[in-house]
């Protein structure tokens, strides 16, 4: 008997709504009139199998126009969804429906739920909650997004599945979603830096693209240097730098972001200072992979180095670059040539700024005039150490590059048959490919940083670093870019890392 009245009482109050939807459509909301009927709803949707059903028809179709009922609504839904399998899928999809028309406040309300939801094993569930947060992404981008963040920073459990979505759903739509709506912007980059703190990798990764996608940091340089000053406050940039697996793969991270920064006129120094004095002194404390990555970062960062920093990045680079160049060549001789040039690229551009201070760092003697030359100290040993460098440093590349052609042209007459060999066929060719030109490159900066003076290849006369090729131009800003301001390859072993040559 308590059903049936119940279900009377539902159905009456239904037929008031239905009758408001009706008025909508010619323009009339009354709906503030029914309020009253919407918590009959409410109140009796629990009180037997029939009622439930009903519930979960009803309270998602009108939910949006009770915000004040939200809370309720939704723990209704909650709890239908947690009573068993005769009421969870329609639960969830009730969650949808509430998504595609419900007020901000609604929706935070409801991605906190969902984004619970997200940790279901059954993954029918997770794809329809998935569809639900999407459809809150579409119908408001700042609750969606500002809800998820502020969770992140609260509850842990989720905070794996929120980045995953973000990264799937907000960033291919990021631009869209984002574009015009400032309030928006500012609202997710103030969440954003709350979390940078303790983002992992992946997550550093993640805020970054969804910045890099806002107007709000495209105004050329200013823009470039608030974002910079994101990053600079996540590192920290006085403290002792971590050498840790795990923080050193996050700050190298940052590093790449803070790279694609200085392409828009934001100012290197105080990053570039923090490399030198605090990363640079560690080299060998990171894993190869992660040396490798530094030194490719760094020498796509030098084309924007002038002066201080210049003089500062030289004096902690150097010995790591010599310790790359052996002294002298024999069978066992193996070298690192991604890393090697990724050092020699960055010397031919730092180096061509600061010319005067070569002689008391490496022997490399081009009168400025000024008092750093030390025009009349002895510094020939120096030199004669990095010639002899230089030179091993050129054979070894020359005699691998001869090396390399013969097996370009073994694997041009190779005749794959099925999918996977040609796929792998594809692979080492590319990798041969990549591999030359990387060497050919080192050949080409040892020889001409040997010639007296060096005819460094820096700005305009820089080639395209070999990992590049095809792609990014490295040797300097693009046309129509600021420079940054500053105050006035493969492996055949050994040290630093690297692809197999």
């Amino acid at each position: 008997m308590a059903e049936a009245a119940a279900l009377d009482a539902i159905y009456a109050a239904s037929n008031h709504l239905l009758d408001a939807q009706m008025k909508l459509k010619t323009g009339e909301d009354t709906f503030a009139e029914h309020e009253e009927q919407f918590k009959v709803v409410v109140d009796k949707a629990k009180v037997g199998p029939k009622t439930k059903t009903l519930a979960l028809q009803l309270l998602p179709k009108y939910l949006g126009h009770y915000p004040s009922q939200a809370d309720a609504a939704l723990d209704i839904l909650i709890d239908l969804f947690e009573e068993g399998e005769a009421y969870r899928m329609k639960a969830i999809e009730s969650f949808k429906h509430i998504a595609s028309s419900a007020t901000a406040a609604v929706i935070s309300k409801l991605v906190g739920v969902l984004a619970q939801m997200l940790l279901s094993e059954n993954d029918k569930e997770v794809v329809v909650v998935t569809e639900a947060l999407c459809t809150a992404l579409e119908q408001d981008v700042l609750a969606t997004t500002t809800a998820l963040l502020e969770l992140m920073t609260t509850e842990a459990s989720v905070r794996g599945k929120a980045v995953e979505f973000l990264a799937a759903e907000l960033c291919p739509k990021a631009t869209k979603l984002l574009k015009g709506n400032t309030e928006a912007q500012n609202a997710v980059a103030t969440q954003i830096k709350k979390l940078m703190g303790t983002a992992s990798t992946a997550e550093v990764s993640l805020f970054m693209k969804i910045l890099f996608s806002m107007e709000v940091f495209q105004s050329g340089e200013e823009g470039a240097n608030e974002l910079l000053g994101i990053v600079t406050n996540t590192i920290d940039l006085t403290a002792d730098f971590d050498a840790s697996e795990a923080n050193a793969d996050r700050v190298l991270a940052l590093l790449r972001s803070a790279r694609l920064m200085f392409n828009h006129g934001a100012s290197p120094i105080k990053v570039m200072s923090y490399v030198s004095k605090k990363v640079l002194p560690k080299y060998d404390d990171l894993t190869a992979t992660q040396q490798t990555a530094l030194l490719k970062v760094i020498a796509e960062i030098s084309p924007h180095m002038r002066g201080g920093t210049c003089r500062e990045f030289l004096t902690a680079v150097y010995p790591t670059m010599l310790a790359l160049m052996p002294e002298e060549s024999t069978e066992e001789t193996k070298l690192n040539y991604t890393s090697i040039e990724c050092l020699l690229y960055a010397f031919h551009q730092t180096a061509s700024r600061v010319p005067g201070f070569l002689h008391p760092l490496c022997g490399i003697k081009i009168n400025t005039g000024q008092p750093e030359n030390k025009i009349d100290e002895d510094f020939t040993a120096k030199l004669a150490d990095l010639n002899k460098r230089l030179d091993v440093t050129k054979k070894q590349s020359s005699d691998f590059v001869q090396k390399l052609k013969q097996v370009q042209q073994k694997l041009q007459q190779t005749k794959p048959t099925t999918d996977d060999e040609k796929k792998d066929l594809s692979t080492k060719q590319q990798a041969c490919q990549t591999s030359l030109r990387t060497c050919n490159h080192v050949v080409v900066l040892s020889t001409n940083l040997k010639k007296t003076p060096p005819s460094f290849m820096a700005d305009k006369e820089a080639q395209t670093l070999s990992w590049r090729m095809g792609g990014t131009q490295t040797g300097g800003p693009k046309a129509g870019q600021k420079r940054g301001r500053d105050g006035g390859g493969q492996q055949q072993g050994g040290r630093g890392g690297g692809g197999g040559g």
